[in-house]
């Protein structure tokens, strides 16, 4: 059983929505405005948020990275008017795992929403602890263990993105990033990520805790936190 927050203006539509996944067994709860869905998110026991955009008191859009940050746990999936290739790219970048347009038949929802439970699964929040990674955001800095490198700003937006997913961030959202329309954006992915492992090796003694998968795109394999 999946813990599901619906966060969508349309209640009709959210009901429908909520009395289909019920049958399947999930626990579903609704909210209508970004501001019950903190709420809701405040209290715990949330696997999956499935997100319209358009909510009445704040955009979708600002309210991913957010969630990001302090709910890195809960698998956030898109569920929207929007279906501008832009918008979609711009959703998978701020840190959403799945980005769905309406209509949608509500089985495949269901489907998306199960796949993204599994691979998120449950985790414990935890404090931060010494000698962890650390990406200071004001500073645009890597620190570890007392140790701090400088970061550029690609450099930075790069581990940030990585740091408020919990999921591999795809290769064409990283290209997307930097220049999507340019040949050669993707060979600069490559050189920023040797650039980034060999500033970490030198400045702070260890190896980047940064793995590249085929075909899912790059991850961290440790936690990082942010200060």
């Amino acid at each position: 059983m999946t813990k599901i927050l619906i966060v969508e203006d349309n209640l009709d539509y959210a009901e429908d929505m909520a009395e289909f996944l019920v049958e399947l067994e999930h626990e579903v709860h609704i909210t209508s405005s970004a501001g019950d869905m903190w709420a809701a998110l405040s209290h715990g026991n949330v696997d999956v948020v499935v997100l319209d955009l358009g909510l009445p008191d704040e955009d979708g859009f600002n309210v991913i990275p957010r969630m990001r940050q302090l709910y890195p746990q809960i698998g956030v999936l898109v569920l929207t008017g929007r279906v501008a290739f832009d918008s979609r790219i711009l959703g998978l970048r701020l840190g959403a795992d799945h980005y769905l347009t309406k209509p949608i038949k509500f089985p495949e929802l269901a489907a998306h929403i199960e796949a993204l439970d599994r691979r998120v699964g449950p985790q414990e929040s935890a404090a931060p602890e010494p000698g962890k990674w650390t990406l200071k955001v004001s500073a645009r800095q890597l620190e570890l263990m007392g140790s701090v490198i400088a970061l550029t700003e690609k450099e930075f937006n790069f581990l940030h993105l990585l740091t408020i997913n919990t999921r591999p961030v795809p290769r064409d959202v990283i290209v997307a990033g930097m220049g999507g329309d340019d040949p050669d954006a993707g060979r600069r992915v490559d050189m920023l990520v040797y650039r980034l492992r060999k500033k970490a090796k030198t400045g702070l003694g260890q190896d980047l805790p940064l793995r590249s998968a085929y075909g899912e795109g790059y991850s961290l394999s440790a936690s990082f936190n942010l200060s």
